[in-house]
């Protein structure tokens, strides 16, 4: 919505335009007390009375039992929250130089991790409502992007994730595209058979509401159960460091909510990257591990996992696998309680916006629409820089090419996205030609008006898209395995280069004074790069979520 650097100027003026009827629409739902949000986990909007939501949210503050209050803050005179910011980063700072000076971390790590003091926030919460209506009307969401522990989360949760993926083979999944590859791959090499069914569970609640102790013991059980096959990945840190890392995060979750300051004592925040891995690690270690020692002797099933949902293929029957889940994942008997997780298993399953079918062992992907939703929804599920209605169709047509894997449900998908774009005013002339753009470039096959788009073979369309995500595929993993002897350390973009340079300098001056070993700190080279503001989204403009600044950072003085 806001006006990009790379943006002509008839894109910025209708930015302009756009962000300003947005918040029109904003300034009339204020005045008749109501409130519109996107739902979690959706792209739909819904309105709701300003006060009855309010209600929810406060209702789940209390019953949830996972929050503690700590004190009431001042906007105007807020030394309560400021006092907390400021105990955090001391404590995060002492700790990060004890750790240097005793060789527990080498001084790149500890420019990574360090909190820079000029921009630290305190996290604040806000809800969005859930229209699953099995589960809580509405989901905290935490924003913690300038948290003081973000850089810690940050390193930490890296260096974990590559030790769980390297030891469960569990495959992260970045979108459904990702899925139905991976599914084709399987299928290709002959381990899709009819007997074969398909499974996923979403474990939010466990992210939530776990206990502390609890997680700290599973990752403890996971580190020492499997320590001499991460040296490597461990980056010299030891047990013990990791430990007190994960620990000192799960301490420091402080935060805002409506004028007050509150402490996370269970669970972990959605923003925090350590939360799902935490959780993720709960699961597999926390109770029986039967679960993941059947995954890890069955090399050839996928067991896969996108945000907090887990994704696995299974060879053996349904009540085999309940039985093996049920005693692995049993319910808690302690405070707060976590919900029985529910399982989907099947031949024909839903999976992010697919439905995944396994017809007499031949693989069957499309695209699944959930009822819930606007029918004539336009497609608002891909990355930002696509925010062009031409370049959203496009990349609606190639997701099609993606996920379907027979010219049936492609050709359904495809009438779909026109008639969408036709209902929401967008001319056949507008369709047609971005049709032929991504004919051209997206998909590489040469214009010919004897033979239109829709005349194209499937199987030619579908031929070349792939090769393409292949290309792209390898490409990603090569640049992934080119390593480097220079740290890049992000700092905002609406610095100037003087003030990077400063807190470069700063912070090297520092590290240099605490460290052990001089000749190994001038070999590492470091490199401030600017890290672009995350652009705001609708829901940011529809409502005022972030409590005022003053509450937020530290006092001037």
């Amino acid at each position: 919505m806001d006006s990009q650097p790379n943006m002509t100027f008839i894109e910025c003026m209708m930015a302009e335009l756009h962000k300003n009827t947005i918040l029109s629409m904003r300034r009339q739902m204020q005045k008749e007390n109501l409130i519109m949000l996107a739902s979690y986990k959706g792209y739909s909007f819904h309105k709701y009375p300003a006060k009855q939501f309010q209600e929810k949210a406060s209702n789940y503050m209390k019953e949830a039992d996972i929050y503690k209050l700590i004190n009431d803050v001042n906007p105007k005179n807020p030394t309560v929250s400021q006092s907390c910011l400021k105990t955090i980063f001391k404590t995060l700072d002492t700790t990060l130089i004890k750790l240097l000076r005793s060789k527990a971390i080498t001084d790149a790590q500890f420019v990574l991790m360090h909190p820079q003091k000029s921009i630290i926030r305190l996290s604040y919460l806000y809800f969005v409502p859930d229209i699953d209506e099995s589960k809580e009307p509405v989901v905290p969401i935490m924003v913690c992007k300038n948290a003081p522990i973000f850089n810690i989360s940050h390193f930490i949760s890296n260096t974990l994730w590559s030790m769980l993926n390297e030891i469960t083979g569990c495959k992260k999944l970045a979108n459904s595209d990702q899925v139905a590859y991976m599914l084709e791959q399987y299928a290709k090499a002959d381990y899709l058979q009819e007997t074969t069914y398909f499974v996923t569970f979403n474990f939010h609640d466990v992210c939530t509401k776990f206990s502390h102790h609890k997680a700290l013991q599973a990752l403890e059980k996971f580190l020492e159960t499997h320590r001499p096959q991460l040296q490597e990945i461990a980056k010299h840190l030891s047990n013990k460091t990791i430990l007190q890392l994960v620990r000192l995060v799960l301490e420091t979750q402080y935060f805002i909510y409506d004028k007050k300051l509150y402490q996370q004592i269970h669970g972990s925040s959605s923003g925090s990257l350590l939360t799902i891995l935490l959780a993720f690690t709960y699961l597999l270690y926390g109770q029986s591990t039967s679960l993941i020692n059947t995954i890890l002797n069955n090399k050839t099933e996928i067991f896969a996992r996108y945000r907090d949902d887990i994704f696995l293929t299974w060879n053996g029957s349904k009540e085999d696998f309940q039985t093996l889940f049920n005693g692995t994942i049993h319910q808690q008997q302690e405070n707060p309680t976590i919900p029985s997780i529910k399982t989907m298993i099947g031949k024909t399953i839903h999976l992010l916006d697919l439905e995944l079918n396994n017809d007499k062992g031949h693989l069957v992907t499309k695209i699944f629409r959930n009822p819930k939703t606007d029918e004539y929804e336009l497609p608002s599920q891909y990355e930002y820089h696509t925010n062009q209605p031409s370049d959203l169709l496009k990349a609606a047509l190639k997701h099609a090419l993606y996920c379907s894997t027979n010219q049936k449900d492609f050709e359904a998908e495809r009438r779909h996205i026109r008639l969408s774009h036709l209902f929401r005013g967008f001319s056949s002339e507008f369709i047609d030609q971005c049709i032929e753009e991504f004919k051209k470039k997206d998909v590489g096959i040469k214009s010919d008006l004897i033979h239109p788009f829709h005349t194209i073979p499937f199987e030619t369309l579908r031929k070349h898209i792939m090769q393409l995500y292949e290309a792209g595929m390898a490409l990603e993993k090569e640049e992934k395995t080119q390593k480097t002897n220079i740290i890049h350390v992000p700092y905002p973009d609406s610095w100037t280069q003087e003030m990077a340079l400063k807190i470069k300098d700063d912070l090297l001056n520092m590290v240099e004074e605490s460290t052990t070993n001089k000749e190994a700190f001038r070999d590492i080279q470091f490199d401030l790069i600017p890290r672009p503001e995350t652009p705001l989204a609708i829901n940011d403009y529809l409502l005022d979520k972030r409590p005022p600044l003053s509450m937020l950072i530290l006092s001037s003085k």
